[in-house]
């Protein structure tokens, strides 16, 4: 499903800017869930890259350092057309010299080093700082309007990075689900996770369409703000509902694969709505059931965090906070038409 077919949640935006015309229009600063202890036998590089994606990082270390690519870890994958800074981490034998100085290479270099006493893991950030600059502006007002909007909240939809360079990524999918063999672990998990990501940018889609995204369904089931803790909406609805309108609790969508314990899955209304929704998809869904990924649950809504926006001349400079795991182009999207110079590039994302 192209992005510009997905429903957009306060309709589509008229205004059109460009966004990525060079790195430092895009910037990414990450924050760890978790503060480094100080201590251990492994090290923790915050590192400042521009026009490299991670993966050539984490190579460059692994060649400068001696170590095999297996040993450098990431807390996240971040765009090459950008300039971000985030974590890596290695093992290092701690009464060894630290030569981080070496370390260093072609687009990149080390801000800080600290020790930490375990690897760092894919997935641990609390959130991603992000400042986005909007150039060549056709309408200030429209967005400056929209900013209000967007700030109740936006379709928690994957992006584009997601599914790789003209949706590549879903096509190999299907084929992988037709048989054709993926030797390669990373592209298969790439692959696996385009399905998947598609699947449920249906499911939001399919229920703004319907005029349910912050509808409360009985037996939905929902995500508590700021937590991954999830609960089924039996009872209590108008509560819950009220809950929901504060930004406390949001609806979720189903991220497929094998059937979850029962008390993680919709019922009644809820349920059906998301069994039609996801029918015309079957293929996939199977799919990924026979690849035994476990089902999740993900939250349709995500809602900026520090959002704000400064204008000079016909440019806007974004700045907010998202979650990690959510994308910065489903904020944009509801606020602009925008041209991407970077898409061309190969990024990964957060």
């Amino acid at each position: 499903m192209a992005a510009s077919t997905q429903a957009w949640l306060y309709g589509r935006p008229q205004a059109k800017a460009n966004i990525r015309s060079q790195p430092d229009d895009f910037v990414v600063d990450e924050e760890l869930n978790f503060s480094p202890s100080g201590a251990g036998e492994h090290l923790l590089l915050q590192i400042e890259k521009i026009g490299q994606n991670t993966q050539y990082v984490a190579r460059q270390l692994a060649e400068r350092t001696g170590l095999k690519n297996r040993d450098i870890s990431f807390a996240g994958r971040k765009d090459r057309h950008a300039i971000t800074r985030q974590w890596f981490c290695l093992p290092w034998p701690i009464k060894a010299e630290v030569p981080w100085q070496s370390w260093q290479g072609e687009g990149y270099r080390i801000i800080q080093v600290q020790r930490h006493h375990r690897k760092l893991r894919l997935g641990a950030l609390k959130r991603n700082y992000f400042q986005i600059r909007l150039r060549q502006v056709d309408d200030i007002a429209a967005v400056l309007k929209r900013l209000a909007q967007v700030q109740q909240g936006v379709p928690n939809y994957y992006g584009e990075q997601r599914f790789g360079i003209d949706g590549g990524n879903l096509v190999k999918a299907k084929a992988l689900f037709a048989g054709q063999g993926i030797a390669d672990r990373q592209l298969r998990g790439l692959v696996l996770s385009a399905a998947r990501s598609f699947l449920f940018n249906q499911q939001v889609s399919a229920r703004i369409a319907a005029g349910h995204f912050t509808t409360l369904l009985r037996g939905d089931i929902v995500q508590l703000d700021g937590s991954g803790s999830i609960f089924r909406a039996d009872e209590g609805l108008e509560a819950l509902q009220l809950r929901i309108e504060q930004g406390d609790l949001h609806p979720t969508a189903a991220l497929c694969g094998l059937p979850a314990a029962e008390k993680s899955q919709p019922q009644h209304q809820a349920a059906q709505l998301e069994a039609a929704w996801l029918a015309e998809h079957s293929g996939l869904v199977q799919g990924l059931i026979d690849f035994r990924l476990k089902a999740e649950r993900r939250s349709i809504r995500l809602l900026p965090q520090q959002l704000s926006a400064t204008q000079q001349d016909d440019t806007i400079l974004l700045q907010f906070a998202l979650p990690t795991g959510c994308f910065a182009t489903s904020v944009l999207r509801e606020l602009v038409q925008y041209t991407d110079a970077g898409a061309s590039q190969q990024y990964g994302e957060d």
